[in-house]
């Protein structure tokens, strides 16, 4: 389902994208609106970007925005035919528009993104998010995890800036109240055991100043 998948519209008085999004929430799709991409401070992933550009100075920080913040987003863009536009791997969106196109081209966005998204690339493994297993190159075998240990490399996989042990604590638990941070570093040595050649120099789960990475390369 495509509700699974947020929108991220970004725009400020269009009001052509504003109606956009209205037919698209009809359609039971999740959109988040935004009117200025500097209030996005993080890092965003695996998301669907509708833009606005309508000025030479927004299409350069558009551009730049693109190439900070965003990673494996399928992006579209409305824009002014008076601006030259020179932006890879951006679709370009101009009234008008046939609009069940569209929604059926979000869905299979979707699809292809949530099949992709289940498998998490290391260096000499897969890790099956769907199915909470990795399988390793050579030898040729596979290792079951449990659901913890699932979501914790998911989180990870999804936030490439690293995470500290709090933060972790109170999203890979849910709890909001602070934990022994015994009970991760335990979590985190359990992982090693099952996805580092030695658990005692690691290589894919690492530390480095107070958090966590998942090493994808």
């Amino acid at each position: 389902m495509l509700n699974k998948k947020k929108i991220i519209a970004i725009f400020n008085k269009n009001y052509f994208l504003e109606q956009l999004t209205v037919l698209l929430e009809d359609e039971g799709l999740k959109i988040k609106k935004i009117n200025d991409f500097h209030k996005l401070d993080k890092l965003i992933s695996n998301k669907i970007l509708l833009i606005d550009i309508d000025s030479k100075k927004k299409l350069e920080n558009v551009k730049e925005f693109l190439q900070q913040t965003v990673r494996n987003c399928s992006t579209f863009v409305i824009h002014n035919d008076n601006l030259k536009i020179d932006i890879e791997d951006v679709q370009f969106l101009k009234p008008p528009i046939v609009f069940k196109e569209l929604v059926s081209q979000f869905y299979k966005i979707s699809e292809k993104s949530e099949n992709l998204s289940n498998v998490v690339r290391l260096k000499y493994l897969q890790l099956n998010l769907k199915k909470n297993q990795l399988i390793f190159d050579k030898p040729n075998k596979k290792i079951w995890l449990t659901e913890l240990e699932g979501r914790l490399l998911k989180f990870l996989s999804e936030n490439i800036k690293g995470s500290s042990k709090q933060e972790l604590l109170s999203k890979v638990w849910g709890h909001n109240k602070l934990l022994d941070t015994h009970t991760l570093e335990s979590l985190i040595y359990r992982l090693r055991k099952k996805i580092e050649v030695n658990p005692n120099e690691p290589k894919l789960l690492v530390l480095k100043e107070k958090k966590y990475f998942l090493i994808k390369n």
